[in-house]
């Protein structure tokens, strides 16, 4: 009989060791749980507070390529009115040379770059958030390729065509009947045209900004 209660009292023993070492684990991975909830949470603020403020950089540099381009797009708007006229060839070169005056919008996305080389995307908890995050790189990317192709069409064709129209030193016209003809309103049309979709598309840019900002206030004021 006392070899019985031995036996049970060493099973009893073993059980409670066990059941220790299994509440032991259990809380450490708790533990280690709410520790990398904790990281992560500091993580998606960080990730917040950061896109919160490259954003403010990208609104005032949209706002002023929009102020920019309208500028433009009035001088070359005037420039047509000094070509129909047949206005005196000084005035009309100084608007016409604005169809190679540009001012390209470029983010300050280096934290929403790296959020999504390093797949840290998944550490942002609002699905609305992710998404609106998303559809920006793609407006930028947008606004990238048509400033590309726009500066392309410059090289390739506008910069090379006025070094053989004008003296860059004295500023002067060497084929004034050059600025009268149906080449260069073309480029003035073409210019006007790309111009307006510029600003169009920084408008864009400039409106989603301003929703993903106020998403992430409202995400960082919980």
């Amino acid at each position: 009989m006392k070899k019985k209660s031995k036996s049970k009292i060493s099973w009893t023993n073993h059980f409670i060791e066990l059941l220790i070492v299994i509440i032991g684990v259990s809380i450490a991975f708790w533990l280690n749980n709410m520790a990398n909830k904790s990281k992560e949470n500091q993580q998606e603020i960080t990730y917040l507070t950061d896109i919160k403020n490259d954003l403010k950089k990208d609104s005032l540099k949209l706002a002023f390529a929009i102020r920019f381009n309208n500028v433009k797009s009035k001088k070359l708007e005037y420039a047509f009115q000094l070509i129909k006229e047949k206005a005196p060839i000084d005035s009309v070169l100084i608007y016409v040379i604005e169809i190679g005056n540009y001012n390209f919008f470029s983010p300050d996305n280096f934290t929403l770059t790296s959020l999504l080389q390093s797949g840290d995307l998944t550490l942002i908890k609002s699905e609305e958030i992710k998404k609106e995050i998303l559809r920006l790189v793609k407006i930028y990317e947008t606004i990238d390729f048509m400033q590309k192709n726009f500066l392309q069409a410059l090289d390739e064709n506008y910069f090379p065509m006025m070094l053989t129209k004008v003296d860059m030193v004295e500023f002067k016209a060497l084929d004034p009947e050059f600025f009268y003809n149906i080449e260069i309103k073309n480029y003035c049309a073409f210019t006007l045209n790309e111009t307006s979709q510029h600003i169009g598309t920084y408008k864009n840019a400039q409106s989603q900004v301003a929703r993903l900002t106020q998403l992430i206030d409202a995400e960082l004021g919980k």
